[in-house]
């Protein structure tokens, strides 16, 4: 069951976003987070579903939902499927029952090796998902969650992690900091005491940037949270898919 869920999942690829997918219900059908493939959206950058071994297939968007809903997208490939695939099928009966042991695989931190994590389901989130108790990652959303039977359950979407909204205002902040160097650099040098506060502000400035960004890519909980797949089940259905 490990190398049939490895053998169901990508690595998606748009533009600088990268995370997971999987095969489910045709051939010719990939689904993934709408976050992960929001560079689309806002300026038309190409998909890409890359396979372990690396084979890559054009992908196009059918559908998706609100992000801040249940945070799907429906791709079509453009390339035909490798052989020796396997495609997820739904069971619209399979529930997420507290306790129960559960598999999710992906390409965490966006590496290009396919790893397939054993979790368990941890309680419900809200209607719509459920925690898991397993190494969840930046770069595993959209990763396929499936049951000890191989019955898909969900979609990796998110992760918890303590000081996750510290770290967003700590960005927020480098940001304007870098802003606020660059403006210096068009004005000129500034020495204070004979140091270029210029390049001292922009030193400071890249260095939390990149410490920021190092902690928030290693921060983990062990939480991880689940959506489930009945919500994107119905958006097949009005498809006709």
């Amino acid at each position: 069951m490990h190398q049939a869920l490895a053998d169901s999942t990508f690595r998606i690829q748009c533009g600088v976003s990268s995370g997971s997918g999987f095969s489910y219900r045709n051939n010719n059908i990939v689904v993934t987070n709408h976050h992960v493939i929001e560079p689309n959206l806002l300026n038309n950058q190409p998909i890409a579903a890359i396979t372990e071994n690396g084979t890559q297939l054009r992908a196009t968007l059918l559908s998706h939902s609100d992000k801040t809903q249940y945070d799907f997208a429906i791709l079509e490939l453009e390339d035909p499927l490798p052989a020796n695939r396997n495609v997820l099928q739904p069971n619209l009966t399979a529930e997420a029952v507290r306790g129960s042991k559960l598999l999710f695989s992906g390409f965490p931190h966006g590496i290009h090796d396919l790893l397939v994590h054993e979790a368990i389901v941890s309680g419900p989130v809200q209607q719509h998902a459920f925690y898991i108790d397993g190494s969840v990652n930046g770069g595993n959303s959209g990763g396929p969650i499936v049951n000890s039977a191989g019955e898909l359950l969900g979609i990796v979407t998110q992760r918890r992690f303590l000081g996750g909204q510290s770290l967003q205002t700590l960005g927020q902040q480098v940001a304007q900091l870098g802003d606020q160097c660059a403006g210096i650099a068009n004005r000129g040098s500034v020495q204070i005491m004979g140091i270029d506060f210029r390049q001292f502000a922009n030193m400071i400035a890249q260095g939390l940037g990149a410490m920021s960004q190092v902690i928030e890519a290693n921060a983990n909980s062990g939480i991880g949270i689940g959506f489930k797949i009945q919500f994107m089940n119905a958006e097949f259905e009005r498809l006709g898919l």
